[in-house]
C-alpha cells in the first residue's frame, strides 16, 4: 500500500497531566527545547497547523479523542 505521505513521520501521544499545571516548566534547561508554549483547547493545532498538514492533525486529533473525553 501507498504510503499516506512522504517525508518526516510523526508520533501522538495522549497525556493526561495529574498534577498542578502550574508545576509544568520548560525553562528548567539552559538549553530550552521549546521558545515557548502555552495550553490551548484540544482542536485549536488544527486551525494553525500549515494547510498540508492539516489533514492528518485532523485524523489524528478524531482518533485520540474519545480516549480524552473517557473518564477511566
Amino acid at each position: 500500500s501507498q504510503p499516506l505521505c512522504i517525508g518526516q513521520k510523526q508520533k501522538w501521544f495522549l497525556l493526561r497531566l495529574i498534577s498542578n499545571e502550574q508545576r509544568v516548566r520548560m525553562d528548567l534547561t539552559g538549553k530550552p527545547e521549546f521558545d515557548g508554549w502555552r495550553w490551548v483547547s484540544y482542536w485549536y493545532p488544527l486551525g494553525q497547523v500549515v494547510t498540508f498538514k492539516r489533514e492528518v492533525y485532523r485524523r489524528a486529533l478524531k482518533e485520540l479523542a474519545p480516549r480524552l473525553l473517557s473518564r477511566d
